[in-house]
């Protein structure tokens, strides 16, 4: 988790394959955070609930 301004941003880092995120759903189906972040060796996307940033992109946040 990070800090930015006066909200907490989950963020969870998948270096394989496989990003299935379950304990990232978990934590934002109980706290209901405005946006989660998923960095992982997929393309950029936002799915609403989540935005998934390349690895490569890791810097950007």
């Amino acid at each position: 988790m990070i800090q930015m301004e006066d909200r907490i941003v989950p963020i969870e880092v998948k270096a394989e394959g496989n990003v299935y995120s379950q304990s990232l759903k978990a934590y934002c189906e109980k706290y209901h955070p405005k946006k989660a972040v998923r960095f992982s060796t997929l393309k950029y996307v936002d799915q609403g609930w989540m935005v998934n940033i390349p690895l490569y992109a890791i810097s950007t946040l």
